[in-house]
This record gives structure tokens, sequence and C-alpha cells, in this order.
């Protein structure tokens, strides 16, 4: 698939995916976003870039950190930034922005930011050195960048249920999945090392919880990049796949 279809067919499933991206099913996010604030350096006065910001949960989490400080999130999808800044605005945050932008071809001077950070999204991009070398020409000389990604074993065995079903369905599935680019702590390293940073750090964080019932175990297919695989399905099979999907889960 060419990087431009690629990017489309991204942009297309996330907006799909965007009204319930938010559903208690992905609290997971939430739990991850906290963890993110805790360990990053703040003072309260920074200016942070959120790269694949989605709806928001880590942009407007910092912008609450940040009272006399200012977040960026920049995201593929329109429909997941709408989301974002609903939630902003209903939380009365007055310094955090969005703007629909690739990060492939950021539009931000040299040295704008702060930090930087992209929570489970940097395994989307197509090349993920030359992404992150383009966030790094926009972070001041002695800032940071925050990246996170699932863990391998994440979400199994329902992901494998799952998969398994799609192909059983005659989706066609990639021989590796995207979050299994970065599904090591070794591979953010080497992604990390491969750019030159002075200093690395990883970890690993558990921020996993039980899902409650059978709508929480759908949503989990339907609202994430899951549903770029169930759009392959006429509505017929979409509607055939769940409940067989249910029925297994």
């Amino acid at each position: 698939m060419e990087e431009q279809e690629y990017k489309q067919m991204l942009r297309q499933s996330f907006d799909a995916a965007s009204a319930g991206y938010d559903s208690t099913a992905m609290r997971f996010f939430d739990n991850s976003a906290q963890h993110l604030l805790e360990i990053l350096p703040l003072s309260g006065k920074e200016k942070i870039l959120d790269v694949a910001a989605g709806t928001g949960k880590s942009a407007n989490l910092l912008a609450k950190a940040l009272p006399e400080g200012e977040v960026i999130g920049i995201d593929l999808s329109e429909g997941m930034l709408r989301q974002a800044e609903i939630k902003a605005k209903a939380e009365h945050l007055k310094n955090v922005f969005f703007h629909c932008m690739d990060v492939d071809a950021l539009n931000f001077s040299e040295n704008s930011f702060d930090g930087a950070c992209c929570s489970f999204g940097a395994f989307f991009f197509p090349d993920m050195k030359k992404s992150l070398m383009k966030i790094l020409r926009v972070i001041r000389p002695g800032g940071y960048i925050a990246i996170t990604s699932f863990l391998d074993g994440s979400f199994t065995p329902l992901s494998d249920i799952c998969l398994n079903m799609f192909q059983k369905y005659g989706v066609s599935l990639p021989d590796h999945h995207t979050w299994q680019r970065l599904d090591h702590i070794d591979k953010h390293r080497e992604l990390l090392e491969s750019v030159d940073l002075r200093e690395v750090r990883s970890q690993t964080k558990q921020v996993g919880h039980y899902l409650k019932g059978e709508q929480e175990c759908w949503d989990l297919v339907f609202y994430t990049g899951f549903r770029s695989f169930l759009n392959q399905l006429s509505q017929e099979d979409q509607s055939r796949y769940k409940e067989e999907y249910l029925k297994e889960i």
C-alpha cells in the first residue's frame, strides 16, 4: 500500500471510530495518560506538542498541569480532534489547541516546543525514524520526547480471537500488525537511539483493566484500529461477525 493511501485508510478508520473512542472499554488510555503526566519533568510553563493526539486524553490532561504553558495536539483524523475539542471546551481549557496535521509535514518552526509526546501513535508512522526526526526538529535543545505503546501480549486472548475470525471472513490481514513494531522495550530503545538521543529511558507499566460485559468487548473492536478490518466486511457480515465474536468471547 502506498504511503498516502495508507494514511488515508488510517484517517477514515479513526474518523469512523471517533464517536466511541472514549468508551469505558478503552479506559487504559486514561490510565496511561495519567502515568505519562507523572513521569514528565513539568514545571507548569512548558509548551508541549502532542503527536497523534486522538481525542485529547494526554493533551487535555497536560493542559491542566501547565497553567502557564501550552499544549498543541495534532492528528490526521478530524473526527478524533473534534472529540478532543469538545472535551477541552467542556473543561474550560484555554491553553490547548488542536490541528489536523501530518507528523511528516509539521508546520512549526525549529525549537518551538520544550517537549513532545506521542501516545500509542508512533507505530502507525510509515517510517518511524523519519517521523521522529520531524518531531525532534521542533523541540528545543535539551528538550524531550515521550512515546507510549502496547507491549507484546496486550489484549490476548481477545485480540487473537478477533483476528482469527477476521481471517475466517476473508479479511486481508498484514503479516505483522502495526503495534508489534514497538511492542518491546528494546524496540523503543532501538528507535530512540537511532536518532542519536543523548539519554534514553524505558519502562513498562500495567495500565490494563477487566472488561465489563459484552458491550465493552465489542467496543474494543468497533472503536479501535480493528475497525479498519471490520470495514472490509459488508453490513450483513459485520452483524454476523459481531454475533459470532461475542459468542466466542
